[in-house]
């Protein structure tokens, strides 16, 4: 059972559903401004699909002015036959395949851990989901002739600077294998929610690649390369990774299951009636198949309804009846499992850097 840890004051008297509309000027929770990084928010993740403006946004460097992309052509070299080089017209000749696809950053939540961490303070709101449009990665592998001995697929961004003061200053770069670049799944990506990329999302083509935490899904490409060792930079060696307690790294790859409550919110104040308690889960491993509430900090459980669209690569909306027994304090928290047989923690395992913070959000609220 998780104990609570909020406090009592400053807690309104009554709130009534539905939740109160938000403020005509919304936009993203600022954290950053140089590199701009921004969050969902709260309100939002209510929604299903999320509007482009209000898409999360995580960048490492400042990223690049119009007069970059202007001129821009995509390079695939490497390992292969034939190299090639294509503008975003030769893209748009290839089928466009679509997918929804939540992506979530590896330090969301960061903020919920104790002791503190260094990195982005996120909240809930460092996730965000859209429908990517673009061509399947491994059709253009298929046009340049792999060549033997080729183990991963480099992928470098237009993006570049000091990962961190005092370190040389490198390109955004990250690989993948190349049996995971060849899943068909696997986009690059010029389109989201059926516009155009726009440059803090990665303008004129990004990787998007399900199922994957964000720093996988490299913005602003401009080469793509075979190559024949495994690569190691500092987003792909010095940071991205969980140290094991026998020292042992383990890089962060797959999104695990999570869920969040989105309603009520946390420190609210609610009349003695039934109440529609909703959310959204996920897993990077597949479908969601079950999602569990409960009212007294995990003591007791009862399954949620799920509801809304079904995809394999996006999250999953659910809701749950719940009348409380009597006036007083409660501590509602949820838990998802997916098809894997995945089930949410209670708790996150700490980690220095702050990834992979998917143990249950308690929401405190008061009843009377």
């Amino acid at each position: 059972m998780l104990q609570c840890t909020c406090t009592q004051a400053g807690i309104a008297t009554a709130e009534k559903e539905p939740l109160c509309t938000q403020p005509d000027e919304i936009g993203l929770v600022p954290i950053e401004e140089d590199p701009l990084i921004g969050e969902t928010p709260q309100g939002t993740l209510q929604s299903w699909l999320t509007p482009n403006p209000l898409f999360y946004v995580r960048n490492h460097y400042s990223f690049p002015t119009p007069e970059e992309t202007a001129s821009w052509k995509l390079v695939i070299d490497g390992n292969v036959s034939n190299q090639l080089e294509l503008s975003l017209d030769d893209f748009r000749q290839y089928p466009k395949q679509t997918l929804p696809i939540t992506m979530e950053c590896a330090g969301n939540n960061r903020s919920d851990l104790q002791p503190r961490v260094p990195g982005n303070p996120f909240q809930n709101g460092a996730i965000s989901t859209a429908i990517w449009g673009g061509v399947p990665l491994y059709e253009i592998l298929a046009k340049v002739g792999i060549k033997s001995g080729s183990i991963e697929v480099l992928f470098e961004g237009m993006d570049g600077g000091e990962p961190v003061p005092g370190v040389a200053k490198e390109q955004y770069l990250r690989s993948l294998t190349l049996d995971m670049a060849n899943n068909p799944n696997v986009l690059l990506a010029y389109e989201m929610n059926g516009e155009p990329l726009s440059l803090e999302h990665g303008y004129p083509l990004r990787l998007v690649v399900p199922g994957w935490y964000g720093m996988a899904s490299v913005k602003w490409l401009k080469r793509i390369s075979l190559i024949t060792v495994k690569h190691r930079s500092f987003f792909q060696g010095e940071r991205y990774f969980i140290e094991e307690d026998d020292g042992t790294e383990t890089p962060v790859e797959d999104i695990q299951v999570k869920s969040l409550i989105s309603w009520p919110q946390d420190g609210g104040a609610l009349v003695q009636q039934s109440h529609n308690v909703s959310g959204l889960a996920w897993s990077g491993s597949g479908h969601i198949n079950r999602v569990q509430v409960s009212s007294d900090g995990g003591d007791t459980w009862e399954d949620a309804k799920l509801v809304g669209p079904r995809y394999e690569f996006a999250w999953q909306q659910w809701n749950y009846s719940w009348t409380p027994a009597s006036e007083g304090h409660y501590t509602i928290v949820a838990r998802a499992e997916d098809e894997q047989g995945n089930l949410q923690p209670m708790e996150t395992r700490w980690n220095k850097f702050g990834y992979v913070i998917n143990g249950v959000k308690p929401v405190c609220v008061n009843v009377s």
